[in-house]
């Protein structure tokens, strides 16, 4: 009785307000069966992404909003399908705002940032919270981040926050400047980023994002070179605990600042306290390299030296490639700095250049490569002088002389040689003991590492046990076979008949005497070579290393011995380069006058003529009068001509003496120059990509049709076939394939590609049995001017139906839309550099653009175009044009469109 009267009650009270219990009903029905299980798998999957490792580059900005990982997509997918439910099944109830949002944050941790976008556009545009819209905007801004689409992010978060001012919540539009701050970073406008990110870090709400942010602000503030603040950011990072790792790497970083500030006693005390903090354990190579470089930056160069080859050598912190690099570098200079020893740099360097590491990983000043080059060179060329110097001296020494010098030689030779074969001797009989019932196993030294791969001296025992036991076995299956290992003793045989040899071979021991300079003419000529070796170093020191001094040294040996003239030409030109840029006038003035009275019609003293108003004593009969041969070395050698210049003055020079046998190289020569100035073009290479693609694909299609051809015509053999088949086959048999006319791509048009045209004409008419001939009518063929197609045997640039067929592309006009230039179309035209007025105020073009709004093809349909003012728009078209996604029908789509470009700026 009691429960029908519940029933009655229930029911009564359902018809009074059944409209509202019918709404709860629906919520509450969509929640638990359908938006509950949405929520869990997306919780679960959100779990598995964030758990996993992260590893950040202290070297580049960190992230403050993590990127998302490939972790968790199976739950992400099925948290999509749920919520989707929402939307097919429950689009009348409350839950649907939170299933979009849901599905945005869902496709965004599964990493497809094009749909995540349109969900979170969607939800901005259908919902009427306004909190919803605001989080939607935040979760945008986050996409462009991932997407790398800073310009875009930068435009969008700043209308957001301008529109909606003073509608934000205190931590929303925190965020949103953080965001906001990161895409400044993408563009590398570290000042605005700075200013963003110190507006929003304090109101942020997440912990973890003050942690990182404050980071992100050091770094920034180290790029505008404000170490002060740099430092107290990344003290303030400790106030914000989340994360370990962020926290060991700002202790770092705030010592590295200190050290940039002198503070070298407060460096050294942070990475001391970090060394002995048991947490920081596996990090014990990267503080003892920190520790390395503290004390190098004191001075400190035998503790520094110490503490590096800690970092190196010790067995049991093996250091990250990063850090050994870097130790190495940090050797290098020290030998090179500290010691003056630039031959053991030379090695350092090469060292730090073969470890394998990602160059973000390293600093920007982080030149090992060029640097171990360069110090090779020197080690090389300091080797040569003293070998020549050595050669030199034997040479001037009377007969008896020498033969006591070469004598005294030849027994250190001997003694060198005895001793490595006493050190032989006893490596061999050193006594192998061999422990039957360990197989020949020894008890390992487990400080050497795993298998004693540490140990060279167990390695080598270890080696000759086996060698005991196993004899010399064959490289072949079945080896344990004693019939085919050869007996022990057998070996040794062998190995008393090498030293046998080898002994023999000591008291064989000869020198070689034929470099040595006997003669006054040879000596003049090693002399000569030294010089020329001073200059190398000297050029060496000036252009690669950056050491005036060293180079003013070497240059100044260079004309102090007996050297040709090329040799004094370019050391003297460069001397007073030198003292001019050192301030010292008077000396800089000495050597032009020496160079201009010297060598007076040289460009160099032309140059320096000029520079000082010294009047120039010499005659062109001065200049007439030098070797043609000297004159072609003299134009290779001079540094002060661009690759234009030189080519001129070698055609010019081939041209004054055409028989003689360097004429030929010399106007070959020319052609290369010219074509090399022609490369420097910056639509070079993109245009010779263009024109290598567009005959690729010509020969493609000439293959594919030649096969076409080639299947006809075995079908018209085929009598089976009916009359309007053959006529099909025939009429395919007769056809050609036109060949396009890829003129409007030629990428060796211009200035100095018509010069090296002209040069290699007149090499060909001039030098038809040169051995060069070959390869300059090579170059004819290859930059031969294409011939236009003519009018009418192409299909017209405004017939876009059969250059873009619109299969699965809706056209602009069909849907009454149209495509809209990420950024703007004025900002997209003001990027290009266009100079001068080409008489044209815009560009009509055709897109086809897929979902994303990137553009897949493109045609130009204005007539009557300077191929320039093609190039300039092709280039930025190909490089940085995207347009905004385009929805129909709820869903982005592939278009067909014209768009207009202006051609003047409207600024």
């Amino acid at each position: 009785m009691r429960n029908l009267i519940l029933w009655i009650s229930v029911l009564v009270l359902l018809s009074g307000c059944s409209t509202s219990l019918k709404s709860n009903w629906k919520n509450f029905n969509a929640y638990y069966n359908t938006f509950y299980n949405a929520e869990k798998s997306f919780e679960s999957g959100l779990k598995k992404n964030l758990a996993q490792n992260r590893e950040y580059n202290p070297l580049q900005p960190i992230r403050i909003h993590p990127s998302p990982v490939n972790a968790g997509a199976q739950d992400f997918d099925k948290a999509i399908q749920k919520a989707a439910d929402i939307l097919r099944k429950h689009d009348d109830t409350k839950w649907v705002d939170d299933a979009l949002f849901l599905i945005g944050k869902s496709y965004y941790y599964r990493q497809d940032y094009f749909s995540a976008d349109q969900k979170f556009r969607e939800l901005y545009i259908t919902t009427d919270d306004p909190e919803m819209q605001f989080r939607s905007s935040l979760w945008q801004g986050r996409v462009f981040l991932d997407m790398e689409l800073y310009s875009e992010g930068v435009a969008f978060l700043t209308e957001q926050l301008n529109d909606y001012e003073g509608l934000w919540s205190k931590n929303y539009k925190a965020e949103a400047q953080v965001l906001l701050a990161q895409h400044q970073v993408g563009l590398e406008n570290w000042q605005a980023a700075v200013e963003h990110l110190t507006a929003g870090l304090p109101d942020l709400k997440e912990k973890e994002y003050r942690e990182r942010g404050y980071f992100l602000l050091g770094q920034l503030y180290e790029k505008i070179n404000a170490p002060e603040s740099a430092y107290r950011a990344y003290e303030e990072v400790q106030n914000h605990f989340s994360e370990y790792r962020i926290q060991y790497l700002a202790q770092r970083k705030r010592a590295e600042v200190a050290r940039k500030l002198g503070r070298n006693d407060l460096a050294f005390s942070i990475f001391d306290d970090m060394i002995r903090d048991d947490k920081n354990v596996e990090y014990r190579s990267e503080l003892d390299f920190e520790l390395a470089r503290t004390e190098h930056e004191r001075q400190n160069y035998r503790q520094a030296q110490d503490l590096y080859n800690n970092v190196l050598h010790n067995s049991n912190s093996q250091p990250p490639a990063e850090i050994k690099a870097r130790a190495y570098y940090g050797l290098a200079e020290i030998h090179r700095f500290g010691y003056d020893n630039f031959s053991k740099a030379a090695v350092y360097y090469d060292s730090a250049a073969q470890v394998n590491v990602a160059p973000d990983r390293l600093p920007e000043n982080f030149e090992a490569q060029s640097l171990a080059e360069s110090f090779g060179n020197y080690a090389r060329i300091k080797s040569e002088i003293s070998l020549q110097d050595s050669l030199l001296s034997l040479g001037q020494l009377s007969q008896a002389e020498r033969d006591s010098v070469l004598t005294k030689i030849r027994l250190e030779r001997i003694q060198e040689l005895e001793d490595q074969r006493k050190e032989q001797q006893q490596q061999r009989d050193q006594l192998v003991m061999v422990d039957s019932e360990n197989d020949g196993q020894t008890t390992q030294n487990t400080t050497n590492g795993f298998l004693n791969e540490n140990s060279p001296v167990l390695q080598q025992s270890a080696k000759q046990q086996f060698y005991a036991t196993w004899g010399d076995r064959p490289l072949a299956d079945y080896w344990r076979v004693r019939s085919m290992i050869r007996a022990s003793t057998f070996s040794d045989e062998i190995e008393e008949d090498e030293l046998l040899d080898g002994e023999t071979d000591i008291f064989n021991i000869e020198i070689d005497m034929s470099r040595i300079p006997l003669t006054e003419e040879d000596q003049d000529s090693v002399r000569h070579r030294i010089a020329a070796y001073d200059y190398e170093l000297g050029n060496l020191f000036f252009l690669s290393l950056n050491m005036p001094d060293s180079a003013v040294h070497y240059f100044e040996k260079a004309i102090e011995r007996p050297s040709d003239d090329n040799i004094n030409i370019v050391s003297l030109y460069s001397l007073s380069e030198l003292y001019f840029i050192e301030g010292n006038e008077r000396k800089a003035r000495d050597y032009a006058n020496r160079l201009i009275s010297g060598y007076p019609q040289t460009a160099y003293a032309k140059r320096l003529a000029d520079q000082y108003g010294i009047e120039s004593v010499g005659t062109q009969e001065t200049w007439s009068e030098i070797d043609p041969v000297q004159r072609y070395s003299v134009i290779i050698e001079d540094d002060s001509l661009d690759s234009a210049e030189k080519a001129e003055r070698l055609f010019d020079l081939s041209l004054s003496f055409s028989s003689h046998e360097v004429a030929s190289r010399a106007q070959f020569e020319s052609i290369q120059l010219y074509m090399t100035e022609a490369k420097e073009d910056s639509n070079y290479q993109e245009k010779l990509d263009r024109w290598i693609k567009k005959k690729e694909e010509h020969e493609i299609a000439s293959e594919n049709f030649d096969a076409l051809q080639d299947s006809a015509r075995a079908m018209l053999s085929d009598s089976t076939i009916s009359g309007d088949q053959r006529i099909g086959y025939q009429s395919l048999l007769d056809s050609t394939l036109q060949k396009p006319d890829i003129s409007n791509v030629f990428p060796y048009e211009g200035l100095y590609w018509d010069k090296a045209r002209t040069v290699i004409d007149t090499f060909l008419r001039m030098f038809p049995d040169s051995e060069l001939q070959p390869r300059v009518a090579r170059l004819h063929k290859e930059l031969q001017l294409p011939e236009a197609e003519p009018e009418g045997g192409e299909e017209s640039a405004g017939d876009t139906t059969a250059e873009f067929p619109n299969d699965g592309y809706r056209n602009c006009e069909d849907i009454g839309e149209e495509l809209s230039v990420r950024g703007g179309v004025q900002q997209f035209v003001n990027e290009i550099d266009i100079i001068g007025n080409f008489g044209i105020t815009e560009l009509r073009y055709h897109f086809k653009v897929n979902q994303r709004g990137i553009v897949e093809k493109y045609n130009l349909l204005t007539d009557d175009v300077p191929g320039s003012l093609i190039d300039l728009f092709a280039q930025q078209i190909e490089e940085t044009l995207s347009f905004e996604p385009v929805l129909y029908g709820g869903q982005a789509i592939s278009l067909a469109c014209e768009v207009v470009f202006p051609v003047n700026r409207s600024n």
